[in-house]
């Protein structure tokens, strides 16, 4: 069969083209083998679709689960939304971020008490100095005793509880103090059993007031949860 010059020339460029793909393919194929010599193979991991914020109980739509290289898994990482779903949130967790086991309260626990570690105690205060933080923030309560309670080198100022977690907000101030000009906040917060013990007598004595800490503080030694993963 005789062909004509430009239909040689349509196979031959066909040809190429087919050799082209082959080589495309074979080295797209040789990548994804040498990426997961480098970065594991996937595995499935369970995302936040919502912010989840501190106290908050888990439900199935606040999650997706995806796949990622196993070198690109947060450490304690859940696998299987099941797992998560019904449990309160302990640390808070991004949208887009991986949920890990410890972010998330034993599925014992329920409400407040879900995110109390064991040596912990969540302590309601109300501070004087109208500053309204966010669940989960951190922040250190300072105490202004009375004078008359003031003896030797005492400062009057005294941080009485560092790096508390504020699990809980009012939406208001209370009913007494509305109209005031002195502005009340009451707040939930996680503290040491000792810092618990300063806070009743620091409340009888004095007035207290919080002071906003840096994000970083969450993750010191004294803070009351663990850090975000």
């Amino acid at each position: 069969m005789h062909r004509t010059p430009r239909a040689r020339a349509a196979q031959i460029a066909a040809m190429l083209v087919a050799l082209l793909t082959v080589r495309l393919v074979a080295g797209d194929l040789s990548a994804l083998h040498r990426g997961a010599r480098v970065f594991g193979a996937t595995r499935p991991v369970v995302v936040a679709r919502v912010d989840l914020d501190l106290g908050r109980r888990v439900v199935a739509r606040d999650l997706r689960v995806t796949r990622l290289p196993a070198a690109a898994v947060p450490p304690g990482a859940l696998a299987r939304s099941s797992t998560a779903v019904g449990r309160v949130v302990a640390v808070p967790v991004l949208a887009g971020a991986a949920v890990a086991e410890r972010a998330l309260a034993p599925r014992r626990r329920d409400g407040l008490a879900g995110i109390v570690p064991p040596g912990r105690r969540a302590v309601r205060v109300t501070a004087a100095d109208g500053l309204r933080p966010d669940p989960g923030s951190i922040v250190d309560i300072i105490a202004t005793l009375d004078s008359r309670d003031v003896v030797g080198t005492l400062e009057p100022s005294v941080v009485v509880a560092r790096a508390a977690r504020v699990l809980s907000v009012d939406p208001a101030p209370s009913g007494h103090d509305t109209g005031s000009s002195d502005v009340r906040v009451g707040v939930v917060v996680l503290v040491t059993v000792t810092e618990a013990g300063r806070l009743a007598d620091a409340t009888a004595r004095g007035a207290l007031m919080l002071a906003l800490d840096p994000p970083e503080e969450a993750c010191s030694d004294a803070a009351p949860v663990a850090c975000p993963p």
